[in-house]
């Protein structure tokens, strides 16, 4: 096997924003959140309940035991005391859990401290206890594991159409919520939104003088790469059909199988300029949260070091950009900003 270019370029995506929300906070994060994601993924994770005879009001606080089934065994999650305001009198604030218990209806009956606060417009609050897991999950949970079922992305002019957009109206979210709930009582979705800066990466090898192409052919192909970077739709569209052959979610149905495909247009520039490799980085790191794993049938995203990478040739005499790190003093690695 040989390197086929003095010069390789390989494409290399990594994430530089993620959100994980509940489906039925993502039209509200919609009104403030201004990043531009692209890719969005549809997750399951398990459902939380409350833990009714667990949950109560006490002198300081309210204490909380919430709870999920996991393999048909019921896994108890106790709480840090809650407080809701500081302030309160606890002995005036009421409790309603009613089944499925995945509510809970919080009601202050404390006139004194009402009376002086009176930007609390509604002294009655519903907490949803998949919510109040999140906000505790760093101390309750090392790791959640999250299934992929769907990744979709929307793109549109220059980028102009988000995934926000996407879903506003998304037929197979609304078969996910009907279709997989129904079957899946247990499991509650989750919709993960990505934003994608690529790299251009580039290898150069002089010292081993063994490549298929002459010198000429080489210059001339760093030449055709350097004066045509990669473009916005096409990183969204080859960024999204690795994620999904990768993962290949069950209510995916292209690019399950035929991913990387030289007769696809929407990145058909990757294979028009000979690139050597795409590199997707699926960071899933959060500040204040568990480690975030996601996962399928086909696949798993444990850590941030888990990277996704295709080789974009057919070739199996040619040489992977990446095995010169593979050995020592083997040429100079470059990867910059597009």
């Amino acid at each position: 096997m040989e390197r086929k270019y003095i010069f390789e370029a390989g494409l290399d995506v990594f994430t530089s924003f993620k959100t994980i929300v509940p489906v039925e906070n993502l039209m509200e994060l919609s009104k403030f959140d201004e990043h531009l994601y692209h890719i969005y993924g549809i997750l399951s994770y398990n459902r939380i309940y409350f833990r009714k005879e667990k949950t109560k009001v006490i002198s300081n606080g309210i204490q909380v035991t919430l709870f999920t089934v996991e393999d048909g065994n019921e896994v108890n999650y106790d709480l840090p005391l809650w407080e809701i305001f500081p302030g309160v009198d606890y002995r005036k604030v009421k409790l309603t859990l009613t089944f499925p218990y995945t509510f809970i209806a919080v009601k202050i009956e404390d006139e004194d401290f009402l009376s002086s606060h009176p930007e609390i417009v509604n002294p009655e609050i519903e907490v949803h206890a998949q919510h109040l897991f999140s906000l505790f999950a760093e101390t309750l949970v090392h790791k959640q594991e999250f299934k992929v079922l769907y990744i979709g992305q929307a793109y549109g002019k220059n980028g102009s159409r988000t995934a926000f957009d996407r879903l506003a109206s998304h037929s197979t979210l609304q078969s996910i919520l009907t279709d997989y709930q129904t079957k899946n009582p247990n499991k509650y979705i989750y919709i993960l939104l990505l934003e994608f800066t690529p790299n251009l990466s580039m290898s150069f090898d002089g010292l081993t003088k063994r490549y298929t192409k002459s010198e000429e052919e080489s210059d001339q192909h760093m030449e055709e790469v350097l004066c045509d970077l990669p473009r916005g739709e096409q990183i969204i569209n080859i960024t999204e059909a690795a994620l999904i052959h990768y993962f290949k979610p069950e209510y995916n149905v292209t690019f399950i199988e035929n991913f990387p495909n030289v007769y696809h247009k929407g990145y058909k520039q990757y294979f028009d300029l000979d690139y050597n490799s795409l590199t997707v980085e699926l960071d899933m790191e959060f500040d204040h949260a568990p480690t975030i794993q996601l996962y399928s049938k086909t696949n798993r995203i444990n850590s941030s070091f888990d990277f996704i990478r295709y080789k974009l040739y057919n070739d199996i005499e040619r040489l992977s950009m990446y095995e010169i790190f593979e050995k020592k003093d083997r040429g100079l690695a470059i990867k910059g900003s597009i």
